[in-house]
């Protein structure tokens, strides 16, 4: 793909992702996903002690580990100080406490499907990814076309290949904590360096850099 740019036309050069950046992003990534439902541990709770970021790559897991947050949202909301020391509870019907419910568990349903969410809208990719130069492409067609009607084409073409790699892929199959497993070693011996959410979606990730001409 070429880019012009101030006069200088840029290639944009693809290769295979090494293992290293991609296990880079999967970290930044798993930190990113994770910091809107810490804010509310620390906001509400005071603090968070547990693993959910180590099962960023099983979400439905990830989740499960996260489920006490709601509850101590809401019994935070609802636990008011009498001015003496002790403190009563009286559920409380204001607007900004409706609206920190209903964060709590949207935070939850965005760590899920953070990579899902950044993936659709950013062209294929993640923070994790963006920052590593990384991109999730379809395999064998990751050129993107010039022509402004092929480009929409392969777009909605790359948007539902993303699509079925993460929510088939990463969501549900990678919440069976022995898939991510399998995953790691794929990468690793595979020739195109797939990931099986890479093999369901028909997707490979690629590396971009770009070359002035």
């Amino acid at each position: 793909m070429e880019e012009k740019e101030a006069g200088v036309k840029r290639i944009v050069n693809r290769t295979s992702a090494p293992i290293l950046k991609r296990i880079a992003a999967f970290l930044i990534d798993a930190v990113a996903a994770f910091i809107p439902a810490l804010a509310m541990y620390i906001i509400f709770t005071g603090g968070y002690v547990g693993w959910t970021p180590i099962w960023y790559e099983s979400p439905v897991i990830a989740a499960a580990t996260m489920i006490d947050l709601p509850p101590q949202v809401n019994e935070s909301l609802n636990t008011f100080d009498n001015g003496d020391g002790s403190t009563h509870t009286e559920y409380n019907v204001s607007f900004s406490a409706t609206v920190c419910r209903v964060i709590s568990v949207l935070s939850i349903v965005f760590y899920v499907f953070y990579s899902t969410f950044c993936a659709y809208i950013f062209d294929g990719q993640t923070i994790g990814k963006r920052l590593m130069g990384l991109r999730i492409l379809i395999r064998g067609h990751t050129d993107m076309p010039e022509e402004k009607e092929e480009l929409e084409k392969w777009k909605k073409k790359n948007n539902k290949c993303i699509f079925i790699r993460e929510v088939l892929g990463k969501v549900l199959i990678n919440s069976i904590p022995v898939f991510p497993v399998i995953s790691l070693f794929t990468m690793i011996f595979t020739k195109n360096r797939l990931t099986l959410h890479d093999m369901i979606g028909g997707t490979c990730v690629m590396e971009e850099k770009l070359i002035a001409e």
